[in-house]
C-alpha cells in the first residue's frame, strides 16, 4: 500500500506523520463527500426536530399549563443522560467491531431500526411516563448511530479535508431544521403520516452509507508519546470549548419554540396555539437555515486552504454571542429572527471547525470511538445544563433576557478556551 509522508507543524517542531495516499484519494471521491454528508445529515433529521418541535408538542399534549416546562426539562435531562452513556457504550463497542471484523456499520443499521421503533412509541405515548419512556429509547437509537458515525469521518478523512467534510456536518444541523418545517405543516396529513415521512427521510439519508462505504482495515502507526500528551491536553481544551458554546445552543433547540412566543407577549399557550405558532416559528427556522448552511460550508473549506482553524472559531464565538444578546433585546419578531439568525449561524460554524479540530487532536488510532464519545458528552450534558439553567432563571416567570444573557457570556467564554489549543492552529 502507498504512502507518502506529510509534516505537521506542532507548537515550533515538526512531526512525521504517516498518512496513506491510498485513503486520501479514496475519501477525494465526490460520491463518498456525498454519502457520508447525507447519512450525518440523517442523524440531525433523527433528533433536531424532535427536541425543537416533536418534543415541546407532545408535551403541551400530554401535561397541564402549570406543568410544561417542568415535564420538557425532565424529558430533555433524563435523555441527555442516557445519550451520555449510550454514546461512549456503542463507540467503545464500534472499535472493537472495527478491529474484529473491519466495520462499524453494524451498529449503525441496528439503531436505524430501533430509531424506527422508538419514533412509533413516542408518537403512540399518551401520557408523561409513556413519553419519557420513548424519549430514552430515542436516545439508545441515535447514539448507537451516531458513535460509529462520528468515528468513520476520524477513521477515513485525512486532515486536508476535515475542515470541508465538518463543514458539511455542520449544515446538517440547519438542513434539519427545513425537516422540522415539514414536520409541522398539517397539509401533509396526520401526524402519523407526518411521523412515517420523517422516519422515510431518515432511512433514505443514511441507507447509502451502510450500502456502498467500504471501511479501511488496516490502522494508522500510533503518534509520538510525547504528541498524545500534548494532544490529551488540547483534547480537554476543545471538549470544554464545545460544551460551553453547546448550553447555549440546546438551550436555543430546546426552548426557541417557547422564546419566539413570548416575544409575542404570550405565556406557553394550550395545545391548539402552540401547533398554529410552531408553523410560524419553524418558518423562522427554515428562513435562516441558507445563511448558516452556506457560511458554515464556505467556513470549513477555507479553514482547509489555510490549514487554521482557531480564527473561525473565535469569529463564531463572537457571531453567536451578539445574536444572543440581540434575541435578549428583541422586542418584536423581526429583531428576535435577526438574532436567532446570527446565534445559529455562529454556531453552526463553531461546532463544524471545532469537530474538524477535535478529530485532529484524538490521542489514539485504536480509540476513536470511545475518545469521541468522551467528546459526545459535550453533546448531552448541556442537553442537561440548558434545562437546569432555565429551571433555575424561570424564563417563563422573568423573561428571557437574563437567561439568553447567561447564555451569551458561556459562548465567549467557549472561544476563549478555544483559543487556548497549542499543537494546532
Amino acid at each position: 500500500m502507498s504512502a507518502t509522508l506529510l509534516r505537521h507543524r506542532d507548537n515550533g517542531e515538526h512531526v512525521n506523520a504517516e498518512v496513506d495516499t491510498d485513503r486520501a484519494s479514496t475519501f477525494s471521491s465526490r460520491g463518498f463527500i456525498v454519502v457520508y454528508a447525507l447519512a450525518y445529515a440523517g442523524l440531525f433529521v433523527s433528533f433536531i426536530p424532535f427536541v425543537s418541535v416533536l418534543l415541546p408538542l407532545k408535551v403541551t399534549a400530554v401535561a397541564d399549563p402549570e406543568h410544561r416546562i417542568a415535564l420538557l426539562s425532565a424529558a430533555a435531562l433524563g435523555g441527555a443522560g442516557v445519550a451520555s452513556v449510550a454514546n461512549l457504550v456503542f463507540g467503545a463497542l464500534s472499535d472493537r467491531t472495527l478491529r474484529n471484523r473491519g466495520t462499524r456499520r453494524p451498529w449503525i443499521l441496528a439503531g436505524l431500526v430501533l430509531l424506527i421503533l422508538a419514533y412509533a412509541l413516542f408518537h403512540w405515548s399518551s401520557d408523561a411516563i409513556q413519553m419519557l419512556a420513548a424519549v430514552g429509547l430515542l436516545q439508545i437509537a441515535i447514539n448507537m448511530m451516531f458513535a460509529p458515525v462520528g468515528a468513520i469521518m476520524a477513521d477515513e478523512v485525512p486532515d486536508a479535508q476535515k475542515g470541508l467534510v465538518a463543514g458539511l456536518m455542520g449544515a446538517a444541523h440547519p438542513f434539519s431544521s427545513l425537516i422540522a418545517v415539514g414536520v409541522t405543516l398539517q397539509a401533509l396529513g396526520t401526524q402519523g403520516m407526518r411521523y412515517a415521512l420523517m422516519c422515510a427521510v431518515i432511512v433514505l439519508l443514511v441507507l447509502p452509507l451502510l450500502l456502498f462505504l467500504r471501511e479501511r482495515r488496516d490502522s494508522l502507526p500510533e503518534p509520538p508519546p510525547a504528541l498524545r500528551i500534548r494532544r490529551r491536553a488540547d483534547f480537554a481544551r476543545i471538549w470544554v470549548a464545545r460544551v460551553l458554546v453547546q448550553i447555549a445552543g440546546n438551550g436555543l433547540s430546546t426552548y426557541g419554540l417557547f422564546y419566539f412566543l413570548a416575544v409575542l407577549g404570550q405565556k406557553i399557550p394550550d395545545k391548539h396555539h402552540a401547533e398554529a405558532a410552531s408553523e410560524g416559528v419553524a418558518a423562522i427556522f427554515a428562513g435562516v437555515t441558507i445563511v448558516a448552511l452556506v457560511l458554515t460550508i464556505a467556513a470549513g473549506r477555507l479553514s482547509d486552504l489555510m490549514m487554521r482553524r482557531k480564527p473561525f472559531l473565535a469569529v463564531a464565538a463572537l457571531v453567536m454571542a451578539a445574536g444572543l444578546a440581540i434575541m435578549a433585546a428583541a422586542p418584536n419578531w423581526a429583531v428576535a429572527t435577526l438574532g436567532f439568525g446570527a446565534a445559529i449561524s455562529g454556531m453552526s460554524v463553531f461546532l463544524a471547525l471545532q469537530s474538524a479540530l477535535a478529530m485532529q487532536l484524538l490521542p489514539s488510532p485504536r480509540h476513536r470511538g470511545r475518545d469521541l464519545g468522551i467528546l459526545n458528552l459535550t453533546n448531552t450534558l448541556p442537553a442537561m445544563v440548558a434545562p437546569l439553567l432555565a429551571l433555575a432563571l424561570s424564563p417563563d416567570k422573568a423573561g428571557y433576557a437574563p437567561w439568553l444573557l447567561v447564555l451569551a457570556l458561556g459562548v465567549l467564554a467557549g472561544g476563549a478556551a478555544a483559543m487556548t489549543i497549542r499543537t494546532q492552529n
